[in-house]
Parts: C-alpha cells; sequence; structure tokens
C-alpha cells in the first residue's frame, strides 16, 4: 500500500517549509481580484469597484493546481553525482465562514525521483518518496488594517513502503499581517514543524507584499500555487497578463525509508538554496501558467538513522533547475 492510499490527503519529501508557502501563497497575479480577495484586510476606505462582496454567503473557492521540476546532475563532494525529477500536485479552497473570519484549506502532494551515479550514500541507484501535507488556514481580519492568522499542519513523507505511522510530522504556523493600503502589506509569523526521528524545525515565516514602482513589487506570496519554492521575489508586471520575477529560496525534504532491508527505517534529508526567475502568464481570467529557470545551491545531502542521528552527510555543487507550474481557479 503506498503512502497515498495510507492518508486522507506540500517544500518538499517533508514540507517544512512548502507548508509556509500553503499557509501564505497567494497564488495570483499582482493585479487580479483573487490577490484583493487574499489580502483582505486592505486599509482602503473603499473595496475596488470590481472586489466580490466577502461575508458568510460567498460563495466557496477551489483552485487546483501542478508542476514539475527537473534539477540535473549536482556533483557532490564525496563523490558521484545526483539528479531529481520532483512532480507537484495542490488542491485548495477558500471558503468566508464568517465576516471577519476565512479558511483556506490546502492539500499538496509531491513525489520526487531521484537518481544516484558513484555516490557512497547507501541508496541505490534510484529512489522515490512520495510527500502528503495537510494545512488549514484561518485569518481573522481584526479591523482594515490587522489581520491574524494560523494553521494546523500534517504531514506524511516517505518512501511506498515505509512504515506509516513513521512517515507523519505535525506542526503549526501562526503570523500576523498589516496592510498599510491595498498595495502594501507587512506580516510576521512562526512556524514549528516536527522532523523525522527527532527534534523540531522552527523557521521565521515573514510576509512581504510590497508595491515598489508602477510596475514592480517585492513579495513572497505570489509564486505559483504549488511551487517548492518559498522565499522572496521582485516581480515586474509586463503587460495585462504578463509577468516576469526573480527570487531566491531555501528548500528542506526528509523522508522516511522503507522498513526493510539494512537501511530500514532511516531518513533520507536534502536541503539547498534556489535563485531562479520565472515568467507567468494568464492567458485567461481563471487560468495561471509560470516557467521556471534558475540554479540550485549549497546542496546538501544526508542519509539519517531512525533517531535523527546523521550517518553520511556530503555537500553539492550548483544545478541547473528547470520546472512549469499551472492552476485553475473555480
Amino acid at each position: 500500500m503506498t503512502l497515498v492510499m495510507r492518508a486522507t490527503t506540500a517544500s518538499l519529501a517533508s514540507l517544512a517549509l512548502c507548508s509556509i508557502a500553503a499557509a501564505q501563497n497567494v497564488g495570483a497575479g499582482a493585479r487580479t481580484t483573487e490577490s484583493r480577495e487574499a489580502i483582505q484586510n486592505t486599509g482602503d476606505t473603499q473595496p475596488p469597484a470590481d472586489a466580490p462582496a466577502a461575508g458568510p454567503g460567498t460563495a466557496t473557492r477551489f483552485k487546483l493546481a501542478g508542476g514539475f521540476v527537473q534539477q540535473f546532475n549536482t556533483t557532490v563532494n564525496s563523490g558521484g553525482n545526483y539528479a531529481a525529477s520532483r512532480a507537484y500536485a495542490a488542491f485548495s479552497s477558500k471558503a468566508v465562514l464568517t465576516e471577519n473570519m476565512m479558511l483556506d484549506m490546502g492539500i499538496g502532494y509531491e513525489f520526487d525521483h531521484y537518481e544516484f551515479h558513484g555516490t557512497n550514500f547507501g541508496l541505490g541507484s534510484t529512489l522515490n518518496t512520495e510527500a502528503l501535507s495537510i494545512t488549514p488556514r484561518f485569518t481573522v481580519a481584526l479591523d482594515r488594517h490587522w489581520a491574524i492568522g494560523g494553521a494546523p499542519i500534517l504531514q506524511m513523507a516517505g518512501e511506498s513502503h515505509a512504515d506509516g505511522g513513521k512517515t507523519i510530522t505535525g506542526g503549526a504556523i501562526a503570523n500576523f499581517r498589516y496592510a498599510f493600503d491595498q498595495e502594501h502589506v507587512l506580516g510576521f509569523g512562526i512556524l514549528a514543524k516536527g522532523l523525522l526521528g527527532s527534534g523540531v524545525l522552527v523557521v521565521p515565516a515573514p510576509l512581504v507584499d510590497w508595491k515598489i514602482g508602477e510596475s514592480t513589487r517585492i513579495s513572497n506570496i505570489r509564486g505559483p500555487e504549488a511551487n517548492p519554492f518559498v522565499g522572496l521575489e521582485i516581480e515586474h508586471e509586463l503587460g495585462p497578463s504578463l509577468d516576469v520575477g526573480f527570487g531566491g529560496a531555501w528548500e528542506f525534504r526528509q523522508a522516511r525509508l522503507d522498513d526493510s532491508g539494512p537501511d530500514a527505517d532511516f531518513i533520507f534529508q536534502e536541503s539547498n538554496t534556489s535563485i531562479y526567475g520565472r515568467i507567468e502568464w494568464r492567458p485567461i481570467t481563471n487560468l495561471r501558467m509560470d516557467l521556471v529557470a534558475g540554479s540550485a545551491l549549497y546542496s546538501r545531502v544526508k542519509t539519517l538513522d531512525g533517531g535523527g542521528g546523521t550517518v553520511t552527510s556530503t555537500g553539492g555543487n550548483p544545478a541547473l533547475i528547470l520546472g512549469a507550474f499551472v492552476s485553475y481557479r473555480f
């Protein structure tokens, strides 16, 4: 039985950082109605003319998203290299519960296929891992400027035949934001999440969405919906349906290995810092497509024992990454 069948149903065989994206990501172009809905308390006296009324009777909105990223050969310091193919899927819904409270339900899935050449990780020539994340986020608008939010996080990450109970981790994110106006929003939060084996990962989760020019903004919440990158971008509008962006982000993954063989219950861990550029195209109102190109830097691959102790650890050199994402809102 695969990992997917073991669960009811996002940054990352353990999606610790990708959960920040699930908990904060608008996933919308800078000028869309959707982006204005996501930042619900705007600081404006009057909402935009085309913004829908927000209230308990507002219809629930849904979004389906997917993506693929290829990380080409990464040479590691201990010898050999590895490559990774990553596929992503996400489903989210947005519902207004009360006049001041909104619920965003996010479900994310990631499949990673690794190919190892001449390495000493003891993992064989290939490794397939799956990760599943459920993140219900509540946001409460205190007034036109202030809002607070929080989200519990439930995740499973491992090989298909790993012990299901040993793939589960949990955590939570809490944050607040202040909207000076509709185009200038700042916030801060903390994510705390258990690691496979032992320990807790605590990550600051700032929120930035700041217009710095007529067509340019700095933001960390407008990347593609299913993307693994959780970082800061500069986004520039080229036309009514075309934007470009450049950013950097840190990625972190863990996966519980199968429960048989010499590495039974071991943990695979990977981290890197990515810099990338992307082109965003919205051919019709509810459809968004993104192409991404960049480099994975400062890669580090580890194998850990069942309790989280390091067995092997090595750094990696820069590697080319190419990806594509699509999302549809209905």
